[in-house]
Parts: C-alpha cells; structure tokens; sequence
C-alpha cells in the first residue's frame, strides 16, 4: 500500500480520477516484482503528461462556451490503460524483466524435469532353494574371503521393503548447437544399477548421487557428440541395459530421414575402469538401425547393437602369489561364470570366467488409434566371446553349466506405447514378457536389477499394469516370477506396488 501512496500523492485531486486505471496496473506490477518503482513512476507520469495534452487540445476544440469536465470520458480511460499496458509490456521485454508470458532471456532454453516413485516390494523365496549362495559382492569389498566359510546372500527368506526413486533434472539448451544436462539421484549406493532407496535405517539422512552430467554438442540437425554420464543412447531392453544405466563416455549420433523412415547409427567408447597401473576396462558400443510412424498408426523399429567389452575376463594367481588380484571385477551381480582367482587353498576371490563381446537384435512393432495403443518387442543376445572349454579350465572344479544366449518378448497394451508417459487421468497400459538369459549372455551388473532381483541365468515370466489417476500421476503393479536355469535351486517371485509422479 506504501507504493500506492508514493505514486500516487504528486498528482493534484482534480487529476487523480484520470490516472485511476494506471496507477491500479502499475501498482499491480510493481508489488509483483515485474518492473522497478522507478520505471513505473517514469511510465506514469509520462502517461499523465499525454492525458494533460489531449486534455488541453479536446477544450481548445470545443464550442466558444468552454465546458469545465471533472473526469476523463471512458474512452479515454480505456486509452491511457492500454497505452501504459503497451508501454509496459515493450520495456519488460527490451530489458529482460518477467512480464505476463515473457520469460527472462536466460530462461529461454531452460527445462526443469523431475520423478519420484514410492513402492513396496515383497520378495518371496522358494522353500526348496539351496541356502548357501556366496555373497560375491561382499567377498570384493572385503578384499577374499575364507575358502570354506564365504559371506552368503539371502536365498531363504521372505523379505518386504518400502523404497522410493527420486530423480531431479536440468536441461539447459545453451544454443542451438549445445545442450547442458544434470540430473541429480537417490540410490543405496553410488551402484551401476538402482536409484531405488530402502527405507528402514532410524530415519538417517539420505545420500542424493549425480545421475548424469553430459554435453551434447550439434553441429548439424543430423549429427550430435554427447560426452559425460548421459542417458543411454543405445535402443534395447532391460535384457541388456537396466532402465536406471546411464553410461559414462563420449559417443556420436548420427540420423538421416528417407521418407517416414529414419535411419540412425551410433557408435561410443565408454571406461569401465581407469586403472594407474593396469591397462583399462573398457566398452566400445556400436550400433545401427531404422525406424518409422506411419499415418495408418503403424510403427516399428529395428536395431543391431555390437558391445566390445575389453579386459574384463580375469587371470588366476600361481600358488600363494597375489599378483592378479588386479583383475578381479569391481562389481558383481548375479549369474555371470566365475572362478577363484586365489591359489592358496585358504582363500577365495571371485573373478570373472568369460570375455564378453554381445550381440544384439532388438525390435518393435506398435499400432495405435484414438482408442487404444498395441506394441511387442522382442530382443535376442548372445556373447560372441563366449567359450565354454576355457571357463572350465579356468574353474578347475565343476560349477554351473554356463551359457551364452538370451531373448525376450513383451507385449504392451493400453493408452500409450511403451517408454512415453501416462499424462492423462484415465490412461492405462498392461504388459506381459517372458525371458531367458543365461549365465554369460550379458555382463550380471547390467541387466534388469529386478527381475530375479538381478543378474544372469534366469528365466521367467512378468505381468504388469499400470493405471493414472490424476494427471502425470500413475499406479502401478508388477509381479516377476523367476527361477534359475542351471545349478543348485533357486526361485523368487516378486511383487511390487508404486505410485509414480512426475513433471
């Protein structure tokens, strides 16, 4: 109210009515941090000073008998509003203030994204699963692990969580050529896999991860080179990249449209481990493909993908040397062909058995109308580098019957395809897949972190749906029942409930 009476004392009584309608605008604007008090009382009195004139100009051209007028016509009103509104909206937008529908300039390629998912997940283990399983996580943290009494992980019991999956992004179109992308994580651990968060720790603080942090840079319309952690540039399913994967490296996209088709290619260098000592880990990727929509509503697509994973097969230590401990996997999973890297008889440190070079042919075909969306896709691997005498002689004792294939079909029906977002209340999707993947068709730290809760040599089947609420709101339902293909008994079913937001 202070700036009302600011702008308003300078003005004599009788002209107060004139200026009523701009001083009730600007002062709107001013309280609202849209234009400086200065600049308003600029525009005021530059919008009094024109109705004085027009004020003085209108008496001179009237009848000899002057007419004293205690008020401005409404016309004239209306005028002096619109030309303040005018004036107002041209200087907001010359120096970059928020006005009605204008943004800042520094705004203009901004876009802030967000998800958050809170589930609960019960997992319930087959009473007739062997209970020993080595925790082989557990053993590489904790540097081996005694030959006869290793860590084990939980085979046995029945488990139900609570979790949630927070996600905070910025994109930022720097020009037409750059584009700025962070998004920031929850997650258990700074992991490969999951940003699910368990709950369940006396309400301690949770971490918050960098999810990706990457450049795209776009010389032309066609091509773009991406360096950082980014989203996962390659077509698949979660067979062999989990949804939450967003790799670390530089890789280049090209695209070339030919009629309603697209053709596109990509090919990437990725670290897997940068060592001081030891040559690197490391993944070349490459991948080329086509896709296309229809106007009859009909779509595919279809893509080959070769992933070159160097230096991940370990080598086993001569007696009571640890000289190749080196080689041991940062990380392990579920599944993939393993063997102790120790000689000693008393320890054990597990390494991985198989090189892994995979190919993969990954499609789709989606029909939509107005009243509802159908989709498959199906997905076959197989590891190239695979060779079943050498992860044999390597184990020295018998283990799993290892393997080197898996494949997948899913079918998807509802209100959207599969990977777009059910937006509107009402929308809704079912889905159900069967797959089959066997011990060393894909790295175990990569593939769906929960289906068999992770990993390698499992088969099985899932069935879920998913249903909106409220706008960009969803509930959903997933049950994964699995068992593994060869060795000792293992099987799970999982169920899992969510509710899903995002924006």
């Amino acid at each position: 109210m202070a700036a009302i009476m600011v702008l308003a004392t300078p003005a004599a009584a009788s002209a107060q009515a004139n200026d009523e309608m701009g001083v009730e605008l600007l002062q709107l604007l001013v309280d609202e941090g849209v234009i400086p008090y200065d600049k308003a009382q600029e525009l005021l009195n530059r919008a009094r000073q024109k109705a004085e004139e027009r004020k003085q100009r209108d008496t001179h051209n009237a009848a000899s008998q002057p007419i004293n007028v205690s008020y401005v016509p409404e016309t004239v009103r209306a005028q002096i509003k619109e030309e303040v509104k005018a004036e107002v909206m041209a200087s907001a937008k010359q120096e970059g203030l928020v006005a009605p529908g204008v943004l800042p300039k520094w705004m203009d390629g901004l876009e802030l994204t967000g998800d958050f998912r809170a589930r609960y997940q019960y997992e319930n283990f087959d009473k007739d699963n062997f209970p020993f399983f080595p925790d082989l996580n557990q053993i590489i943290r904790d540097g081996g692990a005694p030959l006869k009494l290793p860590p084990s992980m939980n085979s046995t019991q029945d488990r139900g969580r609570m979790r949630y999956q927070a996600l905070l992004g910025v994109n930022a179109q720097i020009s037409k050529q750059v584009k700025f992308g962070l998004r920031l994580g929850s997650g258990d651990a700074p992991g490969i896999v999951s940003t699910n968060r368990t709950l369940g720790d006396f309400f301690a603080h949770d971490g918050v991860y960098i999810d990706r942090a990457y450049v795209e840079l776009r010389p032309v319309d066609q091509v773009a080179l991406v360096a950082g952690r980014m989203p996962n540039p390659f077509y698949s399913t979660d067979m062999m990249w989990d949804g939450d994967v967003n790799p670390e490296g530089a890789v280049l996209v090209a695209n070339h449209k030919i009629g309603p088709a697209r053709l596109f290619a990509t090919g990437g260098y990725f670290p897997m481990q940068e060592r001081e000592l030891y040559s690197d880990r490391f993944m070349v990727g490459g991948q080329v493909g086509v896709d296309a929509e229809l106007e009859s509503g009909l779509s595919f697509k279809l893509a080959g993908a070769y992933y070159d994973f160097e230096r991940m097969q370990s080598k086993k230590n001569t007696v009571n040397s640890r000289l190749n401990d080196y080689t041991a996997p940062v990380y392990l999973s579920r599944g993939n062909s393993i063997f102790n890297i120790r000689n000693d008889g008393l320890t054990s440190l597990p390494g991985l058995a198989s090189e892994y070079d995979i190919l993969a042919v990954t499609g789709s075909v989606g029909y939509r109308t107005p009243d509802i969306a159908i989709g498959v896709t199906g997905e076959y691997i197989q590891n190239l580098a695979f060779d079943a005498n050498e992860i044999k002689a390597l184990r020295v004792e018998p283990g799993v019957e290892p393997g080197d294939k898996g494949w997948q079909v899913r079918l998807d029906v509802g209100s959207e395809l599969p990977g777009r977002r059910l937006t509107n209340p009402g929308d809704w999707r079912l889905a159900a897949a069967y797959k089959h993947l066997e011990t060393d068709a894909v790295l175990d730290i990569l593939t769906d972190s929960d289906f068999g809760l992770g990993g390698t040599n499992v088969k099985g089947y899932l069935l879920e749906g998913e249903y909106a609420v409220f706008r960009n709101t969803t509930l959903g339902l997933r049950w994964l029942s699995t068992n593994q293909i060869a060795g000792a008994p293992y099987a799970v079913d999982v169920l899992q409930v969510h509710v899903r937001t995002g924006f």
